[in-house]
């Protein structure tokens, strides 16, 4: 009877221990739309509301910014993923002045990570097309001004986001129109 009752047991704390995980992922991925939400939605109270403070929290927040000035609407958002380590992956195709100007569009794909409720790191890249690389060369060649100026420590604390979105996309625009 004994041998029973404690198989018993440790059957019941296996189901709870399972189900509390699974609970845990839920939350997570929960958490991880919420920041989606957030961000397409340019609250920048509510995203950081989500996040642990630290450099990740930064960039996010310079990032959010620069979206809003560059006008990122969201055109396809697919449901976040976690891998098997419990990264969350989020993918969403976005429309932005850069991709009007330039005839492209791009996903920006986040990788978070969900500790206590909080995002307490986040990492982001976009799949732009060399011809934005190639304008940033070419910003850098003429227009220089924009890097030293609205643009200085872009993404890495720079304090002026949406400034440095509306250079970069008047930028473009001279870009494509050629010499």
């Amino acid at each position: 009877m004994n041998t029973i009752f404690r198989l018993f047991l440790l059957l019941f704390l296996a189901i709870v221990c399972v189900a509390t995980s699974h609970s845990s992922l839920e939350d997570d991925l929960r958490i991880a739309e919420k920041l989606l939400d957030e961000f397409y939605e340019f609250n920048p109270a509510g995203l950081k509301a989500l996040l642990i403070p630290g450099e990740d929290a930064a960039q996010l927040l310079y990032y959010q910014a620069w979206a809003e000035a560059a006008h990122y609407r969201v055109k396809q958002r697919n449901a976040c993923v976690i891998d098997k380590r419990e990264t969350i992956h989020c993918a969403i195709t976005v429309t932005d002045d850069f991709g009007l100007t330039m005839g492209y569009e791009a996903t920006d794909t986040f990788s978070l990570k969900v500790v206590g409720n909080k995002i307490s790191a986040v990492s982001f890249e976009g799949d732009d097309p060399p011809i934005f690389e190639a304008l940033f060369e070419w910003i850098s060649q003429n227009r220089a001004g924009v890097l030293k100026g609205p643009c200085k420590d872009l993404f890495d604390g720079g304090k002026t986001p949406a400034a440095c979105s509306t250079a970069v996309v008047a930028a473009a625009k001279a870009f494509m129109a050629g010499p």
